[in-house]
């Protein structure tokens, strides 16, 4: 039988695994995005961190705000 503290643990580990494949998702499909704005971008110069656990933040950094607004739009259009 499985104690409370192996079940404790499998299930933080099961959270672990399902919030890396969100956030892996989540990065993929907003680069996807970015590429749809910008198709020449060079994307070894952009930064896509995705965190479902911080309230679904998402940092970009290496490209100006405007193509992040325009590849946001394209995002949210899509969960849809």
């Amino acid at each position: 039988m499985i104690s409370n503290k192996e079940e404790s643990q499998l299930a933080h580990a099961l959270s672990h695994d399902i919030n890396d494949a969100l956030n892996h998702r989540i990065e993929e499909r907003f680069r996807a995005a970015l590429f749809l704005v910008d198709p020449g971008l060079d994307m070894a110069t952009v930064t896509i961190v995705s965190n479902v656990e911080n309230d679904n933040e998402l940092t970009i950094d290496g490209i100006d705000d405007e193509t992040i607004d325009k590849a946001m739009v394209i995002f949210e259009a899509q969960q849809e």
